[in-house]
């Protein structure tokens, strides 16, 4: 029940900071009910939210948002934007033959250390996917790769 709320509390705060504009707000929730396309393991996954997966074990999180800003604007956004604890803007990166937007780092929550990086996907002129990874730094290299191939197929569906 407290990953659900810190997930919970994650997702506000990401739609939060993208629904300043008043004319973007409507598009932001129409935008909400948009589904990413994501392979993920129901085995290891459980839904909790929409475009939203936890998992105990390992501990880890997925959240993939439509975003009401264009990939270049979002771009511009990170390169200008201060250096928050824990995590740094590393730059666009190519996976998938795709240019990818790429903020990393570590943070703790409940007492456990995660890697957390978010990735900024292109899509339509004004839109752009974020998708959200936090796995736990204990994970070992099978979990680390499950969590990339999920990078992967979202970039690869949408």
């Amino acid at each position: 029940m407290k990953k659900i709320s810190l997930v919970l509390a994650l997702l506000f705060l990401s739609f939060h900071s993208y629904s300043q504009d008043k004319p973007n707000n409507e598009r932001l929730f129409e935008l909400q009910k948009k589904k990413v396309e994501i392979d993920i393991s129901a085995d290891v996954f459980t839904s909790v939210y929409h475009n939203m997966y936890v998992s105990k074990n390992p501990d880890a999180l997925i959240l993939g948002v439509f975003l009401a800003i264009s990939y270049d604007n979002q771009k511009v956004k990170l390169s200008s934007a201060p250096k928050t604890t824990g995590m740094e803007f590393k730059g666009e990166i190519t996976l998938n033959n795709e240019k990818v937007l790429w903020v990393s780092g570590t943070i703790i929550k409940k007492g456990i250390e995660f890697n957390k990086h978010k990735y900024y996907i292109k899509q339509e002129h004004n839109t752009c996917i974020e998708l959200t990874t936090m796995l736990a730094v204990t994970a070992d290299a099978k979990e680390q790769n499950m969590v990339m191939d999920i990078v992967n197929s979202v970039i690869d569906k949408n």
